[in-house]
């Protein structure tokens, strides 16, 4: 298992700038609203916007639960590393006690 304040892993790192370029499409596509119909990048965003959200949405989506099932993994990993103490402790008797 992961000690608090170890450093994250690189899929972890990878959701931040996956993240912020989904949020700079979302506020371009924003911004081509008041802009000007005949810029480049508003008729790039007007013909191919959709789609870049869709795909960046989907990146968004795979990145963070393969950090999320990488991050398991290494759990159940570290985990199964470690004895488990518990079958050492004294066995109980069936005997009541009163």
């Amino acid at each position: 298992m992961r000690r608090p304040g170890s450093p994250p892993t690189f899929l972890f790192r990878l959701i931040i700038p996956v993240t912020a370029v989904f949020i700079v499409t979302i506020m371009s596509m924003i911004a081509v609203v008041f802009s000007d119909e005949r810029a480049p990048v508003a008729q790039f965003l007007n013909r191919h916007g959709n789609t870049l959200l869709l795909v960046e949405f989907i990146a968004v989506i795979i990145v963070t639960f393969l950090a999320m099932a990488y991050d398991r993994w290494q759990t159940l990993k570290s985990q199964s590393n470690v004895p488990d103490h518990s079958s050492n402790t004294s066995e109980t008797s069936d005997s009541p006690q009163a």
